[in-house]
C-alpha cells in the first residue's frame, strides 16, 4: 500500500498532463475504497465504539456520503443505521432523515444529538416523533439527554413562534 501511495504522489508532482491526470484517477479509486472500508467499519464497529468510529468517519468528510448512503438501507442493526443517518444529515443529505425520525420513536441511537438536529432544521414530522420521547414514562432521564431534548423543543417552539409572527 506503501508503495502504491507513493507511486500515486510521484504521479501527482508531474509535469506531465497524462501522468498528472492517471495520478488523480488513481488517488480518487484510493480514496473511493478508503471510504468503503471505512463506512464498513462504522456499520461493524461494536455497540461501545460506534460513536467514536461515527465521529472519526464524519470528520473523514464528503467524500463517504456516497457510501452511507449506499449501505444504510441494506443495513440491519438499528443503532448502526441510526448513527449513519445523523452523520449523512450533518453532511447535508436528506436520505436519512425517515430513518432518524423512526431512531427518535423507538428509542435507538443517540437520542438527544438526533432530536437536536432535526428540530434545529425544522424537519416536518419532528416535532411529534420528540414530543413522544418527551413523554415516554419509560426513559431513563440524564442530565445530557433532558439537556438535548429540551434544547430540541425550544429550538421548535422558536420555530413555532417565528412562524406564527410572519403569518
Amino acid at each position: 500500500m506503501e508503495t502504491q501511495i507513493g507511486t500515486i504522489f510521484t504521479k501527482l508532482e508531474s509535469d506531465d498532463l497524462n501522468v498528472l491526470s492517471t495520478g488523480l484517477d488513481e488517488a480518487r479509486t484510493l480514496i473511493d475504497q478508503l471510504a468503503q472500508q471505512s463506512v464498513s467499519a462504522s456499520f461493524t464497529a461494536s455497540d461501545q465504539n460506534r460513536f467514536a468510529v461515527a465521529d472519526k468517519l464524519f470528520a473523514m468528510g464528503p467524500a463517504v456520503i456516497p457510501e452511507l448512503e449506499k449501505r444504510i438501507e441494506k443495513q440491519k442493526h438499528p443503532e448502526a443505521k441510526s448513527h449513519a443517518a445523523l452523520m449523512l444529515f450533518k453532511r447535508g443529505s436528506m436520505k436519512g432523515v425517515p430513518l432518524l425520525i423512526r431512531s427518535l420513536k423507538d428509542k435507538v441511537g443517540p437520542i438527544g444529538t438526533i432530536a437536536s438536529a432535526l428540530a434545529s432544521a425544522k424537519i416536518p414530522g419532528a416535532s411529534e416523533a420528540i414530543e413522544r420521547v418527551l413523554t415516554r414514562e419509560a426513559v431513563r432521564w440524564t442530565r445530557i439527554y433532558t439537556g438535548a431534548l429540551l434544547e430540541a423543543v425550544r429550538n421548535l417552539e422558536l420555530h413555532s413562534q417565528t412562524r406564527h409572527s410572519n403569518s
